[in-house]
């Protein structure tokens, strides 16, 4: 299992989008938390922007103007995640390793 969280400082222009992407999809990530993304939405799209097919389920938290925002993506076939608790600078997901019954 390959967890990553990064303080990204926006996600606003593609070619950030662009990095971000590679990396996780390069390093094989399994669960990415990025901080900083300074979106006051994210969708589909987004999240597909940022972890390709593969890293295909989120939940975030929205940007406050130009701070902030949250980001947690993970592989559903791997891992099923729940939101335990969102804050406007906290999130928590509980996840559940589908081979294992593990959860954290």
């Amino acid at each position: 299992m390959k967890i990553i969280s990064w303080n990204v400082r926006g996600l606003g222009m593609p070619s950030k989008l662009y990095l971000v992407k590679d990396f996780l999809l390069l390093n094989h990530v399994d669960i990415y938390c990025i901080q900083e993304s300074k979106l006051s939405l994210v969708d589909n799209s987004i999240c597909r922007s940022i972890g390709g097919t593969r890293l295909d389920h989120y939940s975030y938290i929205p940007a406050l103007g130009s701070a902030g925002g949250m980001i947690v993506g993970w592989n559903n076939i791997l891992f099923e995640g729940h939101k335990i608790y969102q804050g406007t600078f906290c999130l928590s997901i509980e996840f559940k390793n589908k081979s294992s019954d593990f959860s954290t």
